[in-house]
């Protein structure tokens, strides 16, 4: 493969596992352009900066040439883009979310498959299944470009399934990052489809495990944007119900987010303030010592009444190659990473009490933390490097063509 088009939400971001991707991509000397559906991020990790130069927005309801794009295929493949389009408004009709955001985003697809021929990319890579695998869908009928998805967690994949069934039976693969997640997309795109069960991984060469340094006193750590699948609010009841059993650790939120003002709310009103501590957002570098001095991360995801969840969050794996013990919920893809008794524990999500239990007993045996840790360096480094990953997926923007492999969900290596 010698060039892609990679369509996603927003880009570059303070996350990294797309940004990951396309680093290694560009490595490698393949010529990537990533489009994105909203304005181009503007708050990223320093290393992600040369990625902006890649990256174009499209999704803009406003742009006269967006719109002109549209016009350009109606004239040229009205026999493409009109029964497309109405197969994908079809089959949202019973989700106004759906439907809102496929009709918004029809002349984002035209300009992306306008872009496709202008650049001349080879492929195109819908790096989320929703509105950006539907974007990357009807682009690729358009131009003929082969088409390919990416499913991460409920946003994408569980909010709204409109249209999910058609674009996974389109693609030439599909990669799903929880195995849940992989068997559900396997079963919705039929046998003929081809998931793809790949971990996002993690960085063992920055993420090292080396200067573990437990502090003095219990510290308890979480990490991750502040919404609300995170259950970050469980964190801080589970803080106060320990402080009801003579328990005192400190927590750390690392991140920032549209919640930060109700937890801050919600550490005044159970009186526990003075052991919260809202870092807000950091670099990667700087969350390194965070996770060198505390004794557990904390990852208290839950599912919303409208689907929307975690997959396995990427501060998980970092922190477990650190050599961090996690207490996670039953949620997810959590039990993937997360082995109860070895490298952690596991409560119910949305319960607070079973939280603090399960903080309580880790908490209680400090000398076993460190040995739990070592087992969960070994673990990440057995399932969860993300060098096997990104060759995985490499392999697979290099097949040869629709129907190679046979039709089923295959685990990533190791």
């Amino acid at each position: 493969m010698e060039s892609v088009a990679y369509i996603t939400t927003t880009f570059p971001t303070l996350a990294w596992f797309l940004e990951n991707e396309v680093h290694r991509l560009v490595r490698r000397g393949v010529r990537v352009r990533v489009l994105t559906l909203r304005p181009v991020g503007r708050e990223y990790q320093p290393e992600h900066a040369p990625l902006a130069f890649l990256t174009r927005r499209i999704g803009n309801p406003l742009s006269p040439g967006a719109w002109a794009a549209l016009a350009y295929w109606l004239i040229r493949r009205p026999q493409v883009l009109v029964p497309e389009a109405a197969r994908m408004l079809w089959a949202s009709r019973r989700s106004l979310y759906a439907l809102a955001g496929h009709l918004a985003y029809l002349p984002a697809a035209a300009e992306a498959a306008l872009l496709l021929e202008r650049e001349d990319l080879q492929r195109v890579h819908g790096a989320w299944a929703h509105f950006p695998g539907s974007v990357a869908y009807l682009a690729s009928r358009l131009t003929g470009r082969p088409l390919s998805l990416a499913g991460h967690a409920g946003g994408d994949l569980y909010r709204t399934q409109a249209f999910l069934a058609e674009k996974v039976r389109a693609a030439e693969f599909v990669t799903a990052c929880v195995r849940s997640n992989a068997e559900m997309l396997q079963i919705l795109g039929g046998p003929r489809a081809r998931v793809e069960w790949i971990y996002h991984g993690v960085d063992l060469e920055r993420f090292d495990g080396q200067g573990r340094r437990r502090d003095p006193e219990p510290l308890l750590l979480t990490v991750g944007r502040l919404a609300p699948t995170k259950g970050f609010g469980d964190a801080v009841r589970a803080l106060s119900i320990l402080g009801r059993r003579a328990r005192a650790p400190r927590l750390v939120l690392v991140g920032d987010g549209p919640e930060r003002g109700r937890l801050e709310a919600l550490a005044r009103e159970l009186g526990v303030e003075a052991r919260v501590w809202f870092a807000g957002s950091i670099t990667r570098e700087e969350l390194l010592p965070f996770y060198r001095r505390a004794w557990l991360l904390v990852a208290p995801s839950v599912e919303l009444k409208n689907g929307r969840r975690d997959g396995i969050p990427n501060v998980v794996t970092e922190a477990m190659a650190m050599g961090l013990p996690c207490v996670g919920t039953r949620a997810a893809g959590l039990e993937e990473a997360i082995v109860p008794g070895e490298t952690g524990a596991l409560c119910d999500p949305g319960d607070p009490e079973s939280l603090a239990d399960a903080l309580e007993r880790l908490l209680a045996h400090p000398e076993e933390l460190d040995a739990m840790g070592s087992r969960a360096r070994a673990r990440v480094a057995q399932r969860f490097d993300t060098a096997p990953s990104f060759e995985r997926l490499l392999s697979l923007f290099n097949q040869d063509g629709p129907g190679a492999g046979e039709p089923e969900v295959r685990a990533e290596a190791g």
